[in-house]
Parts: structure tokens; sequence; C-alpha cells
């Protein structure tokens, strides 16, 4: 079966731009249609991106699932009730699981990107995409430390939204102060993504930018050695494994 997502990376990111709005406007803590509402966005970001990465089915099934069970168990909290206590919606909210997916995302990304025999327009968004989703997926971590450790990562509760915000002023340097990591934890969490963020960016972003500058010739000199250690085809499509 074929995969019509495969290298569809403007999609992917205007996805994570959806979730990276979502997640800054809408605060989760105790509110289930703003749970729903980013839980959905996110899932179908994952799922799209995988696919555009060329993940390996038996990858790709286990994130459905994961997505699937996530958003029916979600609207489920929204039917009314009757005699009952309603259900936080942290409950319904796998944010271990949702970690590792978000952290495992931009390597798969950066993984597809190069196979690329051609750099073109869709690596070059691939690539901004991966970098956006370092800044997601370190604010789902973020919120995983503050609910896991015995010491609030901000040394009080904030709003859900916070958390992206302080991402994204992490990994872009800006640090504007307003809200500062207190616990070790937090601070190493933070400190690592200030630097994963700025390597990822003048290295592979630069790389990939570079490339696509210098013309269709460097490209395709470049993605012919990538091609002999994946087995990647002509159009750039994934080995019979994928």
């Amino acid at each position: 079966m074929s995969n019509r997502l495969l290298d569809r990376f403007d999609l992917v990111l205007l996805l994570v731009l959806a979730v990276i709005v979502s997640q800054a406007l809408v605060d989760t803590r105790g509110s289930v249609w703003g749970s729903f509402v980013t839980h959905s966005v996110t899932g179908i970001a994952l799922v799209v991106a995988t696919r555009a990465s060329g993940a390996r089915r038996r990858a790709r099934r286990i994130l459905d699932v994961l997505v699937a069970v996530t958003v029916v168990s979600n609207l489920l909290l929204l039917l009314p009730t009757r005699g009952t206590t309603p259900i936080s919606p942290d409950v319904v909210q796998p944010e271990g699981v949702w970690l590792v997916a978000a952290l495992v995302l931009p390597v798969i990304i950066g993984r597809r990107l190069l196979q690329h025999q051609v750099v073109r327009v869709q690596t070059v968004l691939g690539a901004v995409a991966a970098y956006l989703q370092i800044a997601v997926a370190y604010a789902t971590l973020f919120q995983t430390i503050d609910g896991t450790t015995p010491d609030h990562f901000f040394g009080r509760q904030v709003s859900t939204t916070v958390y992206t915000y302080f991402s994204l002023t992490t990994i872009s340097t800006v640090g504007y102060g307003d809200f500062t990591a207190i616990t070790d934890m937090a601070r190493l969490a933070a400190t690592s993504e200030a630097v994963i963020g700025q390597v990822f960016l003048v290295t592979f972003v630069a790389l990939i930018v570079s490339r696509f500058a210098a013309g269709p010739g460097r490209g395709a000199a470049t993605g012919a050695a990538t091609d002999g250690v994946t087995g990647a085809g002509a159009d750039g499509a994934p080995d019979a494994g994928s």
C-alpha cells in the first residue's frame, strides 16, 4: 500500500504550528474541552509526521492506536454524566507516552531528510518542522517534570500554556526572565533545550539550507552517497522494509 503522505513536510510544518498555537492558547489543566482539542491536534500531527517521514508500518500502527485511545478517552469525558463525579482530564493524558513520541519525532524526520537525494522545498520545510517539534517536545517534558517531581517547575503551579511559551523562548535563547526554572531537574532540562536547539539550528538546518542553495547538482551528489547506505530510490522513497 502506497504512502501518499510521504515527504509531505509542508503538512507536517502546518500541523506542528497548529500544535504550538493550541498549546500556547489553551490551558489543558482541568479543562476537558482544552484537553480534547490539544490532544486531537497533537495526535493528528504525530500521525501525519510519522507517515511523511517514512516510519515503519509497525511504528505507525502503534502510534495510531495511542492517538485513537487518547482522543476517544477525551471525547468520552465530554459526554454528559448523571450522579457521578466528573473525571479529571489528567487521568487520560498519557504524558509519558506523548513525551516519548514527541522526542523521537525530530529524529525520525531528520533521518528521512538525510535520505533525500535532492534538497527541495519539502526538505527545508521538514528541517524547520523538526526544529519546532523540538520545542513542542520540551514543552511536554517541562510539564511532565512539573507533574512528577515534588516541587513545581517554576516554583508554583502555572497554566499549561506557560510550558509552550517558556520552551519557545528557551530554544530561541530569548529568555525574557518572567518565568524561571527553579529546581535542578528543571534547570537541566531548560539548558539542554537551549543547547540542543542551537546545535540543531546551526548544524542540521544550516546543512540542509546550504545544500538547497547549492542547487540540484550538489544535492544529488550528496544524496547519491546516502542512497548507497539507505537503499532509497531515485524518487527518495524508503526501502521495502519501511
